[in-house]
């Protein structure tokens, strides 16, 4: 497990004030975003330009752009996913083994789970055996859990949100990757019982972008470690200048240190 835990610290800073970035383009796709003609060679020059932590993509792009983007940057790569056409929306299938992730150059390895829907019991058996077999090669896992269904009348919902923190944790999860509920206090004492550390993932229901970059901010404050960002949620006249943005609020301001006496 020592390998697993080396290549989680290079997805998470290690200084106490600063927080990770990860961009994810297989996001961006799913998620519809809010400019759709975004492209996966847009995505992998900006993120050449500007210092993140890692880059969340499907196996296929890390094949195709593997010697594109810098060797410093680690890779996470996805392992399911599903069409937007995909009826229903939510369910999420594995299309990538862990040793094609392994080929194509991974640090790290990504499953998606939706909670509250008829495929839950499904993903969720997935995400224990690709677990199982990532942690043999000492690969971490990242579990993204959002709550999809028929039944789920606030995917927000503040308790649906620090239910998630809590399952992903319980399920073993490397790092757990939620949407911000909104409710400080709800998710603050979530992130704090977590054993795993929490990422904010996901659009959280914002209308545009600077609606995005105050809920980014807010989840950060309340405890988060660092941000999933959808490439296609930063403006395409000039991707690095989001990703600037970004970067500003997840850095926080060091708390100021007593003089001595």
């Amino acid at each position: 497990m020592i390998g697993m835990f080396r290549r989680r610290e290079r997805l998470l800073p290690t200084e106490s004030n600063a927080k990770s970035m990860i961009v994810s383009f297989e996001q961006s796709r799913l998620d519809g975003g809010f400019t759709p003609q975004a492209t996966a060679s847009t995505c992998i020059d900006a993120v050449s330009q500007h210092s993140i932590q890692s880059l969340l993509v499907p196996c296929g792009l890390a094949r195709t752009y593997g010697l594109t983007v810098p060797a410093s940057l680690p890779l996470i790569i996805q392992l399911s996913t599903a069409s937007k056409h995909a009826v229903p929306s939510w369910n999420r299938t594995v299309v990538c083994t862990v040793l094609e992730a392994l080929r194509a150059g991974a640090d790290a390895v990504a499953l998606q789970l939706a909670i509250g829907n008829e495929y839950e019991e499904k993903m969720m058996q997935d995400f224990c055996s690709i677990s199982e077999e990532a942690h043999s090669y000492g690969l971490p896992v990242l579990l993204s859990i959002c709550a999809k269904g028929d039944r789920i009348v606030q995917e927000y919902d503040r308790a649906l949100i620090a239910d998630s923190i809590s399952f992903g944790s319980e399920l073993g999860a490397d790092i757990v990757a939620v949407p911000y509920s909104g409710h400080q206090p709800s998710f603050a004492q979530a992130v704090n019982e977590s054993t795993a550390p929490v990422v904010l993932a996901g659009t959280h229901g914002a209308a545009n972008f600077d609606a995005y970059c105050k809920s980014v901010e807010a989840g950060i404050a309340a405890g988060a470690e660092g941000v999933i960002v959808p490439f296609q949620l930063l403006s395409q006249e000039n991707p690095v200048e989001g990703l600037e943005r970004i970067q500003s609020l997840a850095v926080q301001p060091e708390e100021p240190k007593e003089a001595d006496v």
